[in-house]
């Protein structure tokens, strides 16, 4: 049946046919199309237009240009092991065990209320218990809270097994990149030293490249101070040549907003996941690249070892 089209589609028929731009909206006696078969060809042609304008933008959107590259900033805890090891779920339960027997509350019940309100802010077990105690969340008779105190009975306590054997691979890829390798953890320095010696890894950053909470106290991830502190020490690489390798959404998306490249770590499982409200997001805008494991690092990402790395990720559908 003959039907008026409407205003659009008579600007649809000017593109499509090719005619003079007076053919307009104004033109009242020459706006109807007479055939169904007219305006499924004309639906068709304005289809074909618009997919191919989607795809040319999305070919030129969805590769990042090749950057260069001076500095990895790894993460360590679930970021150079994986979360589904169960060593964070194992290390979360050791911290009420602490409250308890360190700073004297009277149940690891009690101690697991105020740890998980105040880690879910922080991020940081030191900083998470040294507000609570600020905030009068301790018992009365509490000794201060110290950072080493924390490093000390995780590093004799926790089962360091449940990381599994060392990443020989991943120390032998890390050793042939040509970046400055940092280690940044919210954790305490002891403690992070520990864990990355039985991964095999703690050599390829040494102290001097190794921060923990204790080195930039008052202040942790995600706070800018504490990523400038960092920066200021290792001598101030401009923020787009460095990577920072992430399994925190508010970390990553901290680092973006510094400027920084993004690699974020999803884990295997959810399982053990002390923050769920924190959970990876591929999807996230502030990730530029995203994997499950650490495994995935240089096989995702070969040019960062190149004799000049460059962060060349995989196009957006396949973070």
């Amino acid at each position: 049946p003959t039907t008026a089209p409407p205003k659009c589609w008579t600007v649809v028929t000017s593109f499509a046919r090719g005619v003079n731009p007076l053919y307009s909206l104004s033109q009242q006696n020459t706006s109807k199309i007479q055939a169904t078969s007219s305006w499924v060809n004309l639906f068709c042609a304005f289809s074909f237009i618009l997919s191919s304008l989607s795809l040319h933008t999305n070919n030129r959107s969805s590769k990042m240009t090749p950057s260069p590259i001076t500095t990895l900033i790894f993460d360590v805890d679930d970021t150079l092991y994986d979360v589904g090891t169960g060593f964070t779920a194992h290390r979360n339960q050791a911290a009420p065990k602490l409250m308890v027997e360190k700073y004297k509350f009277p149940s690891e019940e009690e101690a697991q209320k105020v740890k998980t309100e105040y880690f879910s802010r922080y991020h940081a077990i030191a900083k998470a218990l040294k507000v609570a105690q600020e905030e009068g969340k301790f018992p009365e008779d509490a000794p201060e809270v110290k950072t080493e105190d924390i490093a000390t009975f995780w590093a004799e306590n926790l089962d360091y097994s449940l990381l599994g054997q060392p990443k020989t691979e991943l120390h032998e890829q890390l050793s042939k990149c040509n970046c400055t390798l940092v280690a940044f953890s919210n954790g305490p320095r002891k403690y992070v030293k520990k864990a990355l010696e039985k991964m095999g890894l703690f050599d390829l950053f040494g102290e001097e490249r190794l921060y923990a909470v204790d080195d930039v106290m008052p202040h942790c991830k995600p706070e800018k101070e504490a990523f400038q502190k960092i920066f200021n020490n290792i001598g101030n690489p401009k923020p787009e040549t460095c990577v920072m390798i992430e399994d925190s959404m508010k970390n990553v998306r901290r680092a973006k907003e510094l400027g920084m490249k993004t690699v974020l770590i999803r884990g295997s499982t959810e399982n053990g996941r002390i923050l769920k409200d924190d959970k990876p997001n591929g999807e996230d805008p502030a990730v530029d690249c995203s994997m499950a494991t650490i495994e995935e690092f240089f096989p995702m990402l070969p040019g960062l070892l190149d004799a000049n790395p460059v962060f060349d990720p995989p196009v957006v559908g396949d973070k």
